[in-house]
């Protein structure tokens, strides 16, 4: 799911406050946050980032799992000629940001 989160925080934060506040620019407030929805409604958005919340940490957990090197079978090498050096810690965090700048250039 592909969403503008922190416009969505904004909107949220202003529906909220003036629901408190019994104020006028609720209406406003709630008009615009459903106009930002579409089609959606807030609790079917918060299912949706919760999911992505949850696919996101185990993506991550399995990476910190990799980067501390905690398993003796599984480990990411670097091949130089006939040696390779194994990668941990934030050497793996750098040389990964490093391939992945690659990528990306045009």
């Amino acid at each position: 799911m592909t969403l503008d989160k922190q416009k969505l925080q904004k909107l949220l934060w202003a529906e909220s406050a003036s629901y408190r506040a019994d104020c006028a620019d609720w209406k406003r407030n709630t008009e615009a946050l459903q106009e930002f929805l579409g089609e959606k409604t807030v609790e079917e958005v918060a299912l949706e980032l919760l999911a992505e919340n949850e696919s996101l940490r185990k993506d991550a957990d399995r990476y910190r799992w990799l980067q501390k090197g905690r398993s003796n079978d599984i480990e990411v090498v670097e091949w130089i000629g006939p040696h390779y050096a194994g990668m941990v810690g934030e050497d793996l965090d750098v040389l990964i940001d490093a391939a992945m700048g690659k990528a990306v250039q045009p």
